[in-house]
Order: C-alpha cells, then structure tokens, then sequence
C-alpha cells in the first residue's frame, strides 16, 4: 500500500533534490532571471573593490532562452490526429480543442528542451470546462517499483503549491493505477484529501502522461553543460565590459611630485618644481591599459558555436569567427541553427506521448469525469459519453533538412540537367511564392536553356524584366 511507502518516497525526493532544483534553476533562467546567478559568480570570484566597480555593467545575455525557443517549435505546425472510427475522431477532435493540445504542446516542448522531461495533467476547471496542465520537471517526480521495467513509472508524486521541497510542509499527492495517498514532506498526515476518495485513485490510472526524452532510464540523466554554457558566456561577456571600462581611462603614476594642488580637468595646468635641496627629480607619466575585447567576443561566439554541434545542431555557413564575422554575433548563429535531427527526434517522442495520452489516459480520465458528474454529459456530444479502447493515431509533417541557397540551386540544377524535373518544376521548386502567372511568364520568354536557368535562380530580377 501507497501509506507504507510514505518514508521510502520521502527519502525518494530527498536523493532527487539536486536535480529538481537545477530543473527549477533552468526554468528561472529561461523565463528571464538570469542577473541574480552572473552576480553571484562575479561576487565570488572577483576582489570586492573590482566587483563593486564593475557590478552595474553586468551583461545577463540570456542564450538559453533563444536557444530553447529555437529547438522548441515540434507544434509549430500541429500534428494530425486521426482514427477510423467515427466515435473516437469526434472524441479526438472534440479534447482536442476543449484542451487546447496544440498550445499545451508548445509549452510541453518547452519543458522538454529545458529538463529533457514534462507531465501533462487533464483536470477540470472551476467553470466546468476540461483543461490541461504542463508540469515543468521541478514541480513533480516519478517512482517505479516494477523489477521487469524499472525505466517505466508506477508511482507518480507531484509537488502541491508554491513552497518548493526544501519546505517540510509541502503537500505532496502520490498516484498509483489503484492507490492515491496525500501527506507532507515531514511525513505528516493530510488526511482531509482521502475523505471522499479513501485513498483509491478513483481514475483507475495514473492521471498524468510523464514524457521523458531518454528511453532507458527513469528519471533522465541532465545535461549540466547548458546551464554551465549560459552562465560562462555572460561572465565572459561581463568580463570584457568590466576590462573595457578601465581600458577607458589611463592611470597617472608620479614620483616625488606635491599633489596637494593639482586637479584633473580638461584645460588643468601642473607646474612642476624640483626641489633645490634634493637630488630627486619630479616625474610624472601615465599607463593606458589594454583590453582585447574582439579576443573574447571571437572567443565567446566559437565557444557557443561548439556547443551547439555538441548538440546536434550545425550553424549554418558560420564556421569558426574570426575578427571579420564576429560583429555577426549569437543572433545570425541562432538564426542559421539547423535543427532538423532535433526536431525530428522530439516529433518520434510527440507522437508517443500523444497517443499515450489519448489511447490510455483520457479515456478512463474521461468516463470518471462523467460517471461523477464532474463534466456534464449535455457539455459533450453524445456520440461520446462513454468511452472504452481508443486507436487514436498521431503523426507529425517531419521537418527538412535546412539546406544553403547555393545547395538548392545546384540540387535543381543537376535534376534539370538528367531531366527528373521540367522547367516550371524547377521554378516553383526555388521561387515557391511565384504565382502560377510569374511562372508561365519565364516559361514565355522562349530564351535557351542557359538563360532559362539564369532565369531561374535569379527569378526575381527576371520577373521584373518581363514585367517592365
């Protein structure tokens, strides 16, 4: 039973702290607090005086966010869900849009890429209506007690409130298939959550689908190098702006000099007098400090650029910069990232989840909504009121490989050249916003082949010659 296990899952939570609470760190970050943690590392690594003069040019560039919200667009088009049997599309269709699974999607994929995991919970608001909720990996945590699948969950635990599991007086709901339990971190009862349900789940399965993005554990092992990247490109950042600061201003150095009078100023004049009585001769000079920031900001942007092939993930023409591209900064990597094999992977891991979701999640959640009462069977159409086995299917439009300007147009060109394609094939293939009236019109112009092509790759200026 679910309360003898209360200690065990307790002890649980605690081994798994360190990794709930960088999951929690990744989502603060991502969501825009980044300041906090660069000053941190700046305070203790620098001198005090240092730290205090440079700690208003901090520079919080926030590379997880871009990133993240680049790889995160698995529901940018939405998938197709479908079934061969009416009921169950009017079903399908039907939570589709009362959950609003596309926009859910969105933010799960989000979840995903930050903790390499997600849950989504169905649940009914206080108007009545069918929601979904997104857990972010720091507000839940899943248990598995099965010796024959030990990757698979069987107990899943979420987190209840805003107090975080250093709290001993956060809630915590615990699911089971059969059992529901309810009890606070210190091991204290919350008995008034099991009156009316005696501690069986009443859903008969675990309410929530936990998608996880590594197939052969439970929990998924982090990848520690994307916070540790996101924090050291702003401290290097931060670096070079506090070098530059003093590399602004020369440092006057004098030797045997009164100083009593003298005031910087830009039309200040210093007299300087040797002392008769002494052998000394006053000296006065300045060091001006130098600092290579292009050095760092060439250092800064490979670094990133190696990251990201760590991931998979190629930039486009970038290659290594040099002092001649760097001006062209994280924003063009960003934007020339290909991350196609990404996309392609959380797609295969969407399309799991999804029918997890649909084909044994929902239809129990579902009935239990209507048997008590809590979803009006007036509120959805009557086709489905009841529902029992479900073969919903869910397919993703995989994405294309991101190719070059210069690579498409040689792939057209050496199809028309072995005739796999024809001429307004390969216009429309290159130019796919011409209209089929810009088409006909090259194809009018009765030029050769060679000009035809020219035509072809520079549609645009040909399309304005035939225009005129």
């Amino acid at each position: 039973m679910l309360k003898d296990k209360r200690r065990e899952i307790i002890e649980y939570i605690e081994k798994h702290r360190g990794f709930l609470a960088s999951n929690a760190e990744a989502l603060d970050i991502y969501q825009g607090n980044l300041l906090p943690y660069i000053d941190a590392i700046m305070k203790s690594s620098l001198s005090s005086n240092y730290y205090n003069s440079i700690k208003d040019r901090i520079i919080p560039i926030n590379i997880l966010q871009r990133y993240v919200n680049k790889v995160s667009t698995t529901y940018s088009k939405p998938p197709t869900r479908f079934s061969k049997d009416v009921k169950q599309q009017e079903f399908v269709d039907f939570y589709t849009e009362q959950l609003e699974m596309d926009a859910s999607g969105m933010i799960a994929d989000t979840y995903s890429n930050l903790s390499k995991g997600f849950a989504w919970e169905p649940y009914i608001a206080k108007n009545g209506k069918p929601k979904l909720r997104e857990l972010s990996f720091d507000r839940f945590l899943v248990m598995s007690d099965s010796k024959e699948s030990p990757e698979e969950e069987t107990i899943f635990i979420k987190f209840m409130g805003k107090k975080g599991i250093s709290n001993d007086t956060m809630l915590l709901f615990v699911y089971t298939d059969m059992e529901f339990d309810a009890f606070y971190m210190n091991g204290a009862e919350a008995s008034e959550y099991l009156v009316e349900n005696q501690g069986l789940n009443l859903y008969e399965t675990i309410p929530f689908v936990y998608g996880k993005r590594q197939k052969n554990k439970l929990i998924p092992v982090l990848d520690t190098d994307m916070l540790s990247v996101t924090k050291a490109i702003s401290v290097m950042l931060s670096d070079a702006a506090g070098a530059q600061m003093f590399s602004c201003f020369s440092i006057l150095w004098g030797i045997d000099i009164n100083v009593e009078n003298m005031s910087m100023s830009p039309n200040a004049f210093w007299s300087l007098k040797s002392d008769k009585d002494s052998e000394k001769q006053p000296q006065i000079g300045s060091v001006k400090p130098e600092a290579d920031t292009q050095k760092v900001l060439e250092f800064v942007t490979n670094i990133f650029i190696m990251w990201l092939e760590t991931k998979g993930i190629r930039v486009g023409s970038m290659g290594n910069v040099s002092g001649g591209n760097v001006s062209s900064g994280i924003s063009k990597i960003v934007d020339e990232m290909d991350i196609y094999e990404v996309k392609k992977k959380s797609m295969e891991w969407f399309s799991k989840d999804e029918e997890t979701f649909w084909n044994e999640k929902m239809p129990k959640i579902h009935n239990f909504w209507i048997k008590s009462g809590m979803v009006e069977s007036a509120s959805v159409p009557a086709m489905i009121s009841n529902v029992d086995k479900m073969e919903i299917y869910v397919d993703f439009e995989m994405p294309t490989p991101m190719m070059s300007r210069s690579e498409e147009i040689a792939n057209v060109k050496s199809e028309l050249e072995i005739h796999t394609i024809d001429l307004k094939t390969a216009i429309k293939t290159l130019h796919p916003e011409y209209t089929d009236e810009d088409v006909n019109a090259l194809l009018a112009s009765k030029e050769s082949l060679p000009q035809m092509l020219n035509g072809v790759v520079n549609g645009m200026d040909q399309k304005r010659n035939i225009t005129t």
